[in-house]
């Protein structure tokens, strides 16, 4: 009996408690610092800052978040002050993402973008 109760254990908490991880290696190609977020963006449109980090112009930093419900939708958002747009967002796959955040015109009013890098 403890056997099997046991086993019940292992199987229920294999499928019920599936959970993954997120890194974003992130390049901020920009002349300002920037915030990246992992974001999760549930069903009714809210959505909830996972991990945050602020990333110092012209340099790499990483924002990782790991325990992730596997059926999460997440997604990278970096965003800068004076940033006239929305924040650049790009959805992140498990693992490691790698992506560059650039600037328009390289001016701090300059629009904010993401791009995937090959790893």
């Amino acid at each position: 009996m403890l056997k099997a109760l046991a086993v019940v254990g292992v199987l229920v908490a294999a499928l019920g408690g599936c959970t993954v991880g997120y890194t974003a290696d992130v390049h901020n190609d920009t002349a300002q610092p920037i915030g990246v977020a992992i974001i999760h963006a549930d069903g009714s449109g809210q959505s909830k800052s996972l991990a945050v980090q602020r990333i110092a112009p012209m340099s790499r930093g990483q924002v990782i978040r790991y325990g992730v419900p596997q059926d999460w939708t997440v997604y990278l958002e970096a965003d800068a002050q004076g940033n006239p747009g929305f924040p650049a967002q790009v959805d992140l796959q498990t693992g490691l993402t790698v992506v560059r955040v650039t600037q328009d015109g390289n001016v701090p009013t300059g629009k904010l973008r993401i791009e995937k890098l090959e790893r």
